[in-house]
């Protein structure tokens, strides 16, 4: 389905590229914040990406999957976000405070008569035990990729890998079931 896209795509079709940027806004979204951390940063590295994309649509020349070579251009690109942030002293400070903020987890599933827990419970259940403990680790028990990974021997990019894998798994069951939209907003940014 996505070759057909990136084939049109490369004729300069615009609904082709529409197409695309509907399909995996979120999912690019979704890891960008996982690597800048800030919304708006995000949103304009997600922006960035699918410049790139139609600036590359020529070039392109994907065979199979689309979404790790989208995954990859997302990365690259974060890469030189951090970069940008490291000599921004305002970025470094919004970062900052970012993290300040968020050290302490919340679980919006903590009181027991909540209405999702069953939900997530359920798409929880789908993923494979190491994805889930993982997920549990970062997000439950509120803990840094670094220090999952090292109490599971894991490098900090698989650890970050199965988050990104988790998120993308839970909010795609959580759309099938129609309780995407209440669940977003307790679930916080990291499924936007």
């Amino acid at each position: 389905m996505d070759i057909q896209l990136l084939a049109r795509l490369q004729q300069d079709d615009t609904l082709a590229f529409a197409e695309l940027y509907s399909r995996y806004r979120h999912e690019v979204y979704a890891y960008a914040m996982s690597l800048v951390k800030l919304p708006d940063v995000a949103e304009d590295l997600l922006q960035d990406v699918f410049v790139r994309i139609w600036d590359a649509r020529h070039k392109i020349a994907i065979k199979k999957d689309f979404r790790p070579y989208l995954f990859r251009v997302c990365h690259n690109r974060a890469y030189d976000v951090h970069l940008e942030m490291a000599r921004d002293e305002k970025l470094k400070d919004r970062l900052l405070h970012h993290y300040q903020v968020t050290a302490a987890p919340v679980d919006p599933f903590a009181e027991q008569d909540s209405p999702y827990i069953q939900l997530m419970e359920q798409a929880l259940a789908t993923l494979s035990p190491q994805r889930r403990r993982i997920y549990e680790m970062c997000k439950r028990e509120g803990k840094s990729y670094e220090e999952v990974a090292g109490e599971l021997g894991l490098s900090i990019n698989t650890v970050r890998n199965h988050m990104v894998q988790a998120i993308a798994l839970l909010r795609s069951y959580l759309q099938q079931y129609g309780k995407l939209a209440v669940l977003l907003l307790l679930l916080g940014p990291d499924f936007y």
